[in-house]
């Protein structure tokens, strides 16, 4: 796959939109740090760099009600913004909630979907501090997140050649819970990865202090997001195919419907893991200590290259072009 070519589909409409605003200007307080087209928004103010996130869930697209608990969406709705925190190393401070409903969704179903949300705002300290309603046909959910660091966040344009390429967790775990969802055997896979993801926090805030160089959220998943931040950054990567994480519920669902494990857990969207580039030592170092302090397992999967094109490696050492395709919402 080359990446000196037009961005095209959802990368696309995001560098038409920043084309028509132009240069970002804030009040002479701040300083902007990071504006369109990374994982969060950076506004630094004196010591402290605020971190400024927003992502929407629409009914049909990214739920149906049938199938997910409201518990389980109001979770994911805030675990969501929680990621992009994340993957800039930073803390979470506080949200504000916009839904729009149907009048069938007011009563029990907006407390149970309420409960959930904060259920997950308690998990990871995060204050409701307000929001809007309105009424619609369909739901529609719009959480604004705010974080806070000291110092820089970590960009998705900082990689360079001879960084690895490290991934958190385990990948494709909640497209196989999308495929069961969608097949009618959603009893034969777990489907917490689909319904509850869990932001790495921790992770991202202890990557950036041991040197990493570039992160980013997988949302729409490694296929679709590794070329995001390879292109902010100027550069290429090898992944090693025998050393992409792949979560069970997605090995066991490839394997059952003949699709190659490894190419249906990086094409899937919604793993909320993090994707991490640092240098050899620095990624040595992560490799040692954050699965110990944190739980969460970390892996090896690639290495940046200088020539801008994307490389899947098999275990044979042949080279394929990195084609698969993630999620976009704009493209055909």
């Amino acid at each position: 796959m080359r990446l000196d070519m037009p961005a095209e589909g959802e990368s696309a409409l995001i560098e038409r939109i920043a084309r028509r605003v132009g240069q970002a200007s804030v009040p002479d307080a701040f300083r902007l740090v990071l504006g369109i087209g990374d994982d969060t928004a950076a506004l630094q103010i004196g010591e402290q760099t605020l971190l400024w996130t927003a992502d929407m869930l629409l009914e049909g697209v990214h739920f149906r009600l049938d199938w997910i608990d409201p518990a389980s969406l109001g979770w994911k709705s805030l675990a969501v913004n929680l990621s992009d925190i994340a993957a800039m190393g930073g803390t979470p401070v506080g949200a504000l909630l916009s839904l729009a409903l149907p009048a069938e969704c007011t009563g029990a179903w907006l407390d149970a979907f309420v409960d959930g949300l904060a259920e997950c705002a308690r998990a990871y300290g995060v204050a409701l501090l307000g929001g809007d309603t309105n009424r619609a046909e369909q739901v529609v959910i719009d959480v604004s997140l705010l974080g806070v660091m000291a110092g820089r966040p970590m960009p998705r344009s900082g990689a360079r050649p001879g960084d690895w390429l490290l991934v958190t967790g385990a990948l494709g775990g909640s497209r196989a819970g999308l495929h069961a969802l969608m097949a009618g055997e959603a009893s034969a896979i777990d489907l917490t990865p689909h319904f509850r993801p869990i932001p790495r926090l921790q992770v991202g805030a202890r990557a950036r202090e041991l040197g990493a160089t570039a992160m980013m959220d997988i949302s729409d998943g490694l296929a679709a997001d590794l070329p995001k931040l390879l292109r902010a950054s100027g550069v290429g990567a090898v992944v090693y195919a025998a050393q992409v994480p792949v979560h069970p519920a997605a090995a066991h669902w490839a394997q059952a419907h003949g699709l190659d494990p490894v190419a249906f857990a990086i094409a899937g969207g919604e793993d909320y893991e993090l994707l991490i580039a640092a240098p050899p030592s620095a990624a040595q170092q992560m490799l040692e200590c954050i699965p110990a302090k944190t739980g969460v397992s970390l892996t090896h999967i690639g290495e940046v290259i200088a020539a801008q094109e994307v490389w899947l490696q098999r275990a044979d050492s042949r080279r394929e072009s990195f084609a698969i395709g993630g999620w976009d919402h704009f493209r055909a």
